[in-house]
Protein backbone atom coordinates (compact mmCIF):
# COMPACT_ATOMS: atom_id res chain seq x y z
CA UNK A 1 0.00 0.00 0.00
CA UNK A 2 3.08 2.29 0.18
CA UNK A 3 4.01 4.30 -2.84
CA UNK A 4 7.43 4.31 -3.38
CA UNK A 5 6.94 8.10 -4.30
CA UNK A 6 5.76 9.44 -1.27
CA UNK A 7 9.17 7.95 -0.15
CA UNK A 8 10.68 9.91 -2.58
CA UNK A 9 9.35 13.51 -1.82
CA UNK A 10 9.99 12.83 2.05
CA UNK A 11 6.92 12.01 3.02
CA UNK A 12 7.44 8.40 4.63
CA UNK A 13 10.60 6.97 6.12
CA UNK A 14 11.25 3.02 6.45
CA UNK A 15 12.17 1.69 10.17
CA UNK A 16 12.85 -1.84 8.38
CA UNK A 17 11.14 -4.24 6.34
CA UNK A 18 7.81 -2.83 5.02
CA UNK A 19 7.57 -0.94 8.25
CA UNK A 20 7.10 2.70 7.17
CA UNK A 21 6.35 5.94 9.59
CA UNK A 22 5.05 9.29 8.35
CA UNK A 23 7.77 12.42 8.47
CA UNK A 24 7.47 15.39 9.69
CA UNK A 25 6.10 16.73 6.40
CA UNK A 26 4.21 13.82 5.65
CA UNK A 27 2.41 14.46 8.87
CA UNK A 28 1.11 18.14 7.47
CA UNK A 29 -1.46 16.16 4.98
CA UNK A 30 -3.21 15.19 7.63
CA UNK A 31 -3.08 17.37 10.01
CA UNK A 32 -1.02 15.63 12.58
CA UNK A 33 1.77 17.48 12.93
CA UNK A 34 1.80 20.38 15.99
CA UNK A 35 1.82 23.77 15.25
CA UNK A 36 5.76 24.18 16.16
CA UNK A 37 7.11 21.39 14.25
CA UNK A 38 5.13 22.52 11.31
CA UNK A 39 6.83 25.96 11.36
CA UNK A 40 10.10 23.98 11.64
CA UNK A 41 9.05 21.98 8.16
CA UNK A 42 7.54 25.07 6.52
CA UNK A 43 9.70 27.73 7.49
CA UNK A 44 13.00 26.32 5.72
CA UNK A 45 10.82 25.09 2.49
CA UNK A 46 9.43 29.14 2.16
CA UNK A 47 13.18 30.28 2.15
CA UNK A 48 14.35 27.51 -0.37
CA UNK A 49 11.98 28.37 -2.69
CA UNK A 50 12.65 31.84 -2.63
CA UNK A 51 16.02 30.86 -3.04
CA UNK A 52 15.29 28.81 -6.43
CA UNK A 53 13.39 31.49 -8.04
CA UNK A 54 15.96 34.39 -7.00
CA UNK A 55 18.77 32.05 -9.00
CA UNK A 56 16.25 31.32 -12.08
CA UNK A 57 15.66 35.11 -12.29
CA UNK A 58 19.96 35.39 -12.15
CA UNK A 59 20.32 32.97 -14.59
CA UNK A 60 17.71 34.30 -16.97
CA UNK A 61 19.40 38.01 -16.50
CA UNK A 62 23.36 36.06 -16.87
CA UNK A 63 22.41 33.59 -20.49
CA UNK A 64 19.91 36.64 -22.18
CA UNK A 65 16.77 34.32 -22.01
CA UNK A 66 13.73 35.48 -23.30
CA UNK A 67 11.74 34.50 -20.20
CA UNK A 68 13.84 36.40 -17.47
CA UNK A 69 10.68 38.71 -17.41
CA UNK A 70 8.32 35.84 -16.91
CA UNK A 71 10.83 34.77 -13.89
CA UNK A 72 10.96 38.11 -12.44
CA UNK A 73 7.46 38.12 -12.17
CA UNK A 74 7.64 34.96 -10.56
CA UNK A 75 10.16 35.90 -7.98
CA UNK A 76 7.88 39.46 -7.51
CA UNK A 77 4.33 37.46 -6.78
CA UNK A 78 6.49 34.81 -4.32
CA UNK A 79 8.43 37.65 -2.29
CA UNK A 80 4.98 39.77 -1.63
CA UNK A 81 3.05 36.17 -0.77
CA UNK A 82 6.39 35.98 1.52
CA UNK A 83 6.06 39.49 2.66
CA UNK A 84 1.95 38.94 3.47
CA UNK A 85 2.91 36.36 5.80
CA UNK A 86 5.58 37.99 7.52
CA UNK A 87 3.90 41.26 8.30
CA UNK A 88 0.43 39.18 9.80
CA UNK A 89 0.33 38.36 13.26
CA UNK A 90 -1.71 35.39 14.06
CA UNK A 91 -4.56 35.74 16.52
CA UNK A 92 -6.55 33.23 19.00
CA UNK A 93 -10.09 34.77 20.52
CA UNK A 94 -12.55 33.54 23.43
CA UNK A 95 -15.82 34.64 22.14
CA UNK A 96 -18.59 34.51 24.68
CA UNK A 97 -22.00 35.07 23.15
CA UNK A 98 -25.62 34.23 24.90
CA UNK A 99 -24.55 31.42 26.76
CA UNK A 100 -22.00 30.03 24.23
CA UNK A 101 -18.47 29.76 23.91
CA UNK A 102 -16.49 29.07 20.87
CA UNK A 103 -13.09 30.38 19.58
CA UNK A 104 -11.38 32.26 16.83
CA UNK A 105 -8.56 31.93 14.59
CA UNK A 106 -7.34 34.80 12.50
CA UNK A 107 -4.26 37.27 11.02
CA UNK A 108 -4.32 40.90 11.14
CA UNK A 109 -1.28 43.50 10.21
CA UNK A 110 -3.25 46.07 12.82
CA UNK A 111 -3.57 46.47 15.71
CA UNK A 112 -5.63 43.67 17.60
CA UNK A 113 -7.94 45.89 19.73
CA UNK A 114 -9.10 47.21 16.44
CA UNK A 115 -9.77 43.57 14.91
CA UNK A 116 -11.26 42.74 18.36
CA UNK A 117 -13.66 45.47 17.61
CA UNK A 118 -14.78 43.72 14.28
CA UNK A 119 -15.30 40.99 15.60
CA UNK A 120 -17.68 41.97 17.94
CA UNK A 121 -19.44 43.89 15.47
CA UNK A 122 -20.01 40.24 13.23
CA UNK A 123 -20.58 38.07 15.80
CA UNK A 124 -23.25 40.58 17.57
CA UNK A 125 -25.26 40.36 13.92
CA UNK A 126 -26.18 36.80 15.03
CA UNK A 127 -26.69 36.76 19.13
CA UNK A 128 -27.03 40.24 21.28
CA UNK A 129 -24.50 39.70 24.50
CA UNK A 130 -21.23 39.45 23.20
CA UNK A 131 -18.10 39.23 24.72
CA UNK A 132 -14.46 38.71 22.83
CA UNK A 133 -11.25 38.00 24.85
CA UNK A 134 -8.11 37.73 23.03
CA UNK A 135 -6.23 34.77 24.43
CA UNK A 136 -2.80 35.10 22.13
CA UNK A 137 -0.76 37.20 19.74
CA UNK A 138 1.82 35.75 17.62
CA UNK A 139 3.88 38.24 15.53
CA UNK A 140 5.39 36.96 12.20
CA UNK A 141 3.10 33.90 12.08
CA UNK A 142 0.78 34.49 9.00
CA UNK A 143 1.83 31.53 7.67
CA UNK A 144 0.13 29.40 10.15
CA UNK A 145 -3.29 30.17 10.31
CA UNK A 146 -4.41 27.97 7.39
CA UNK A 147 -2.89 25.14 8.41
CA UNK A 148 -4.68 25.56 12.17
CA UNK A 149 -7.75 25.36 9.95
CA UNK A 150 -6.75 22.07 8.23
CA UNK A 151 -5.36 20.42 11.53
CA UNK A 152 -8.78 21.76 13.45
CA UNK A 153 -10.63 21.40 10.83
CA UNK A 154 -13.44 18.81 12.75
CA UNK A 155 -13.99 21.57 15.37
CA UNK A 156 -14.81 23.95 12.73
CA UNK A 157 -18.26 25.87 13.90
CA UNK A 158 -20.19 28.26 11.06
CA UNK A 159 -22.20 31.27 12.17
CA UNK A 160 -23.38 32.25 9.47
CA UNK A 161 -21.01 33.05 6.39
CA UNK A 162 -18.48 33.10 8.88
CA UNK A 163 -16.28 30.53 9.70
CA UNK A 164 -13.39 31.00 11.32
CA UNK A 165 -14.76 29.99 14.52
CA UNK A 166 -14.19 26.33 16.37
CA UNK A 167 -16.07 24.95 19.13
CA UNK A 168 -13.54 22.78 21.31
CA UNK A 169 -13.87 20.02 24.04
CA UNK A 170 -10.69 21.41 25.73
CA UNK A 171 -9.53 24.72 24.71
CA UNK A 172 -6.23 23.75 26.84
CA UNK A 173 -4.78 21.69 24.39
CA UNK A 174 -5.70 23.45 21.70
CA UNK A 175 -3.44 26.81 23.72
CA UNK A 176 -0.73 24.19 24.85
CA UNK A 177 -0.13 23.89 20.98
CA UNK A 178 -0.35 27.42 19.60
CA UNK A 179 1.91 28.42 23.21
CA UNK A 180 3.99 25.69 21.67
CA UNK A 181 5.42 27.84 18.96
CA UNK A 182 8.45 29.89 19.37
CA UNK A 183 8.58 33.45 18.72
CA UNK A 184 9.70 34.26 15.64
CA UNK A 185 12.68 35.81 14.82
CA UNK A 186 13.09 37.31 11.50
CA UNK A 187 16.39 36.50 9.31
CA UNK A 188 18.37 38.69 7.18
CA UNK A 189 16.08 37.38 3.80
CA UNK A 190 13.14 37.50 5.56
CA UNK A 191 13.41 41.24 6.68
CA UNK A 192 14.63 41.97 3.29
CA UNK A 193 11.69 39.88 1.60
CA UNK A 194 9.72 42.68 4.19
CA UNK A 195 11.46 45.57 3.16
CA UNK A 196 11.98 44.69 -0.69
CA UNK A 197 9.13 43.64 -3.05
CA UNK A 198 11.34 44.01 -6.28
CA UNK A 199 14.77 43.21 -7.63
CA UNK A 200 17.40 45.44 -5.94
CA UNK A 201 18.76 46.47 -9.04
CA UNK A 202 15.46 47.38 -11.17
CA UNK A 203 14.71 50.87 -10.85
Amino acid sequence: MVNFRWQLKGLLESEGDRIYQFTHLGKIPVGALPLALFNQVQEPLLLSELVKLEQSAEVAEAAGLSCLEERRADLLIYRAQLRRILVNSLYFLEVKADGNCFYKIGVTTRQIDQRIAEVQRDVRAHYSDVTVNLLGLWERRGNVELYFKHRYQPFNYRIGKLTEYFVFPDVKLILNDLYGMEVKVLSDVELEAIGLCYFPEIK
